[in-house]
């Protein structure tokens, strides 16, 4: 898959969506829509991060959640959940070939975390083609 490029637009409608999650919650300091093979489409850091290589792992991520969950003999992965000592990375397909992932400071409650990157990820995925 070649880079992906959104609209103007869609990208305008990705930060004000990224606004929202990030007022939604103080330890949300970043959010990066990726393509499933790894290129970065857009994001929204409150820290300095290297995007290109986090649009990368993340989406690697996702493709290992997705084959343990097959090999488990379980349905789809729908997240993949990484808590570190200093926070959470939350990482879920977006459409068929976008991926969200959000990371947070460990002030974060995971449940309330899990509800924003779901209704991030219905906006996001009803409004971007």
């Amino acid at each position: 898959m070649s880079q992906l490029k959104i609209s103007e637009n869609g990208e305008r409608f990705c930060q004000d969506v990224f606004d929202t999650m990030m007022q939604q919650s103080d330890a949300v300091y970043g959010v990066l829509i990726s393509t499933v093979d790894g290129h970065d489409v857009t994001r929204k850091f409150k820290r300095d991060m290297p995007s290109a290589k986090l649009a990368a792992m993340f989406s690697s991520v996702l493709a290992l959640g997705e084959t343990i969950a097959r090999e488990a003999d379980q349905a789809l992965c729908r997240y993949v959940i990484v808590e570190n000592s200093d926070g959470y990375i939350l990482t879920l397909k977006l459409k068929e070939k976008l991926v969200l992932s959000v990371i947070a400071t460990t002030d974060a409650n995971l449940g309330i975390l899990h509800s924003i990157c779901r209704s991030a990820a219905d906006k996001l995925s009803k409004n971007l083609r």
